[in-house]
């Protein structure tokens, strides 16, 4: 039975040691440690995983909501049958001191830590935008339970680079946020293929190294952990250098492999929509949700391929549909304000630019590339291509298709345009008809 507070309200009693927090739960010090490692029990540590401890009163009440069954079967003598062999007789720990004076809470946390990044990389053979929030939490979690846990440092890195490229989160803040999970991964384990692997995915959005981003693929394609994601990025440089017919043979080979993941699928409309193949396009974006498949780039380059088979204005409906449905998706926003300027409803145009432009929402802006589409629209060649600049800053993964992109066509003589694609590095174009032939 749990003892109650006297004192206090919920919301801000803190609990200080594992003595005070198995006295709130009326039982043994090893059976809440056990809770902690196990079940997730939220107790928070300072100095690692042997150092002090404190938990929150309302948070150990929510857990303790979710978890009931798991505490009533999880009985006090079978904790007591479990750790004594590694503890010894004595049943709980020496007097003034409420840290176990062994290794088997740290040991659990170890395998725990381990369990998680399992769990995580088996979700990743179904990555989505909805399940993505969840894989990165786990393997946070993973880091919190075991600090030197390397693939639960890449892993995270993975996900946060996933996170980019799909919009979820802004791309400087995540790439920052990688960069620092895989310079961890690395000092943990120099050679970890999946850390060398998201490496590749930096060089490519980061830094354009594009010679070390291919090499870094190509050596994770050979690895079989790795194998997939060595595809798909692999697939994402021949699309930066305009090798459309590669990039497509390469994710049908993991859309076939990994059938249950949109990622290649998404990956494959665009490059098929960058090769100017519109109605395939069309195509393989309604195969996509008639799947089951649902994906904020998708989406988006389901408005891009509307205006592009027919005539932008006859598309304003069907755009501000999607636009209603996915008001979060920013590039819909852009291509909705696009089609708005060139149909001569600039009013509308610059209501969607002034919203995604103040000041107080540009800080949350994630994607640079839909605000200049709403320029382009507009006519105002010269800003766009500011907004163009600092998507391709980013790393933002349209920036990647910017040679190619039919919607930048009005800006390709444009003189501002043509000095900034001379500043910008991109791998060595590759010559469209010899890719269609």
């Amino acid at each position: 039975m749990i003892a109650r507070p006297t004192n206090g309200s919920l919301a801000q009693q803190r609990l200080n040691s594992w003595k005070s927090i198995a006295a709130y739960f009326d039982h043994s010090c090893r059976t809440v440690q056990r809770w902690h490692v196990k079940y997730g029990l939220p107790v928070h540590h300072i100095g690692g995983m042997n150092g002090s401890v404190f938990a929150y009163v309302n948070e150990l009440e929510k857990w303790m909501r979710s978890h009931r069954q798991e505490t009533v079967d999880d009985s006090a003598e079978r904790d007591k049958n479990l750790l004594l062999p590694f503890l010894g007789s004595s049943p709980e720990p020496a007097p003034g001191n409420d840290v176990l004076d062994c290794p088997v809470i740290y040991d659990a946390g170890i395998a725990r830590s381990n369990e998680l990044v399992a769990l995580a990389f088996k979700m990743w053979l179904t990555l989505s935008p909805g399940n993505l929030p969840k894989i990165s939490q786990l393997f946070r979690e993973a880091i919190n339970l075991d600090p030197n846990n390397a693939e639960a440092f890449s892993g995270l890195a993975h996900a946060l680079v996933a996170e980019s490229l799909w919009g979820i989160v802004r791309a400087p803040d995540a790439y920052l946020s990688a960069q620092a999970a895989l310079r961890r991964a690395l000092e943990i384990n120099p050679e970890l293929p999946d850390a060398r692997c998201v490496e590749a995915w930096l060089k490519l959005l980061v830094t354009r190294d594009w010679q070390g981003a291919r090499q870094g693929f190509e050596k994770a394609m050979m690895n079989p952990h790795t194998s997939i994601r060595g595809k798909v990025g692999l697939a994402a440089f021949h699309v930066a250098s305009g090798c459309f017919a590669e990039a497509s043979r390469l994710l049908l080979e993991v859309a076939r492999q990994n059938p249950l993941s949109p990622s290649a699928m998404g990956w494959n409309i665009w490059a098929t929509y960058l090769m100017g193949e519109y109605a395939s396009s069309f195509f393989q974006i309604e195969q996509f949700h008639i799947s089951g498949f649902q994906g904020p780039v998708v989406d988006e380059i389901e408005a891009l391929v509307a205006i592009q088979l027919e005539e932008p204005d006859t598309q304003i409906e069907r755009i501000e549909e999607l636009v209603v449905h996915f008001p979060q998706y920013e590039v819909l926003r852009g291509v909705l304000g696009y089609v708005y300027g060139v149909s001569g409803q600039s009013q509308k145009a610059n209501e969607i630019l002034d919203a995604m432009t103040r000041p107080e929402v540009h800080a949350r802006t994630h994607e640079p590339y839909a605000i200049a589409l709403i320029l382009i629209g507009l006519n105002r060649k010269r800003e766009a291509v500011k907004w163009l600049e600092q998507s391709y800053r980013e790393g933002s993964r349209w920036s990647l298709g910017f040679p190619y992109d039919p919607i930048l066509e009005p800006l390709r003589n444009d003189p501002l345009y043509r000095q900034f694609m001379s500043k910008v590095s991109y791998p060595t174009p590759v010559d469209k008809d010899a890719l269609l032939a």
